[in-house]
């Protein structure tokens, strides 16, 4: 496969990932209302507190996959541009180690803090 093509592929998984990723925005807003909502109800019951943790934390595990995803495929797309010895492996391989990078732990963390932040809006009281 040319150096053109590969890349070429990796354009496309990343726009299919960042389809996936504006998904997971519109959901990690929709945990922040119901939260919300929770929060600015005196009387919310303890199964609408249960369900909006539940779904809160799948948003956060789908969020983390998506993340994983888009990580992977800027690896893999590096692995495959050493093979073919293209010009362009070097500099794609510097961003593998930038720890602002798709899929790095600084993501995961921020991540974990927005289902921390969440959570705790849905169990503290008013």
């Amino acid at each position: 496969m040319a150096e053109y093509q590969i890349l070429n592929l990796m354009q496309v998984g990343f726009i299919q990932n960042a389809m996936y990723f504006v998904g997971m925005v519109l959901f990690t807003w929709l945990g922040f209302r119901m939260a919300n909502n929770i929060y600015n109800n005196p009387d919310a019951n303890m199964l609408g507190k249960v369900f909006t943790s539940v779904f809160c934390i799948f948003v956060a595990a789908f969020m983390f996959g998506v993340n994983q995803i888009g990580g992977s495929i800027l690896e893999s797309a590096v692995n495959q541009l050493n093979e073919v010895g293209a010009p362009s492996a070097e500099r794609m391989a510097a961003y593998l180690d930038f720890p602002l990078v798709v899929g790095s732990p600084l993501q995961t963390a921020f991540v974990l803090f927005i289902l921390a932040f969440q959570l705790a809006i849905t169990w503290s009281k008013k």
